[in-house]
């Protein structure tokens, strides 16, 4: 169900279905000896269980003929005496697996992803549907305002809303339709304010300014299970890119790359990639750099690209360690655009970290006048580790992205034997025969 805000989606559709199901489903039928049923409602935060819980305990304990049904009431969680249990689970929650679940609603599913993993709403969805397979008729209720053009709501509702369907009905229905108490000059004024969530809001209409930048596949496709950093090899030109932290609950992060092959057919890969953050206390930035400096000197690097807006402590930082910091001359966005076909055509191999693919998949398009399209993390979130890959895969496939003066690089591809390139005394480049320039 697609339907605007303060349309009663909580209130008159899934506590009521969730409410019938525990009582009246008959599911306890199903369970053997000592075995309970849990009908879980799951929201995108703790906060937001709350709301639906709230009717769902109201119905039942307010009700004289419901009450008696009721064995348990805890914080959370009501427990019936026909061994049918109603709980509210976060979609942060890890996994769902292992439960017997005759009905589910999940709520405001199109923001699970934005609180939990990328990918929560599928994995979640999968879990409750395992648990599902020992009852004859379940009921999986999915409620939401929508959102971007990804994930479950989105792919249900381009499967089945107005087509017959065996499995699913998809129901879609402004605020105003769903509830009629709804002034329309109080709806008139919210669309002068903010005219594109208004539609999103109160229409039920999928964001039209909003997609997913890199679809889910292909960033699952570049990763490469259990591999969390690689050695350095001989022989090797490798490049690394930093999003420098000036505070706050932004992240400090590195990433180390190489490519293999040449030209258009060249890949990717992904060496190391490290990250701090405030998020879990305060951090030390000049042992960050530290630490950083010692692990791209094992790669033989004396030189990172980065942020041109970072403070100029992080060049001082970097140049006490004997690391020249130089900046990219792309933004952030234009990073993510050019990085874009790297990702489509499959030339790229990801290490296998949480926070990183997180990052990717929640990365959010948006088109601007004149065809331009922004490239941004959403509200509230964070882009750090996805920004340094973006960097880095660009200046491994060749796409310099430097503020190195165009002096020191004069005659760059000309001389014959292995030579260093300095600047303020410090090596920055070094090249020749067998090394093009690393």
């Amino acid at each position: 169900m697609l339907a605007g805000a303060r349309g009663g989606k909580d209130s008159r559709i899934a506590a009521p279905i969730a409410c019938y199901e525990a009582v009246f489903g008959g599911h306890e039928k199903r369970l053997t000896r000592g075995e309970r049923a849990v009908i879980p409602i799951v929201a995108q935060d703790a906060k937001a269980t709350r709301v639906a819980f709230g009717y769902i305990r109201d119905y039942l304990t307010g009700s004289p003929l419901l009450r008696a049904m009721v064995d348990a009431e805890l914080a959370q969680e009501l427990r019936l005496v026909n061994r049918v249990d109603v709980v509210c689970f976060p979609s942060t929650m890890a996994s769902m697996r292992g439960y017997s679940v005759p009905a589910a609603v999940l709520d405001e599913v199109a923001f699970f992803r934005l609180e939990g993993a990328a990918d929560s709403d599928v994995e979640i969805q999968a879990s409750i549907r395992r648990g599902m397979l020992n009852f004859d008729h379940p009921r999986l209720v999915k409620i939401s305002t929508p959102y971007m053009k990804s994930g479950v709501l989105w792919e249900d509702f381009k499967t089945a809303w107005g087509r017959d369907d065996p499995d699913r009905l998809v129901w879609r229905a402004s605020s105003v339709l769903m509830n009629p108490s709804l002034r329309e000059e109080r709806l008139e004024r919210e669309r002068r304010l903010d005219p594109m969530r208004f539609s999103r809001e109160y229409e039920a209409e999928f964001a039209a300014d909003l997609e997913a930048f890199l679809p889910d596949a292909w960033v699952e496709a570049a990763v490469v299970a259990g591999r969390h950093a690689l050695p350095p090899r001989s022989g090797v030109r490798y490049v690394a890119a930093v999003d420098p932290s000036g505070g706050g609950a932004d992240a400090f992060t590195v990433s180390i790359c190489h490519a293999e092959g040449d030209g258009h057919t060249a890949r990717v890969v992904q060496d190391v990639l490290k990250g701090y953050s405030r998020r879990g206390g305060e951090v030390n930035l000049e042992a960050v750099v530290s630490e950083y400096s010692a692990t791209l000197a094992e790669y033989d690097l004396n030189t990172v690209a980065g942020d041109r807006y970072a403070g100029n402590w992080v060049r001082e930082a970097f140049k006490r360690q004997g690391i020249y910091y130089t900046d990219a001359e792309r933004t952030k966005a234009e990073a993510f655009l050019e990085a874009q076909p790297i990702f489509a055509q499959g030339r790229i191999e990801l290490l296998d970290h949480d926070q990183q693919t997180r990052e990717l998949k929640l990365l959010e398009a948006r088109p601007r006048a004149g065809g331009k399209t922004i490239v941004d993390h959403p509200r509230g979130g964070h882009d750090d580790y996805a920004n340094v890959i973006a960097l880095a895969a660009l200046l491994a496939i060749g796409r310099p992205m430097s503020s190195i003066p165009p002096k020191a690089m004069a005659g760059l591809w000309h001389r014959p034997a292995v030579y260093d390139i300095r600047i303020d005394g410090m090596q920055v480049m070094r090249g020749g025969d067998k090394y093009p320039w690393s």
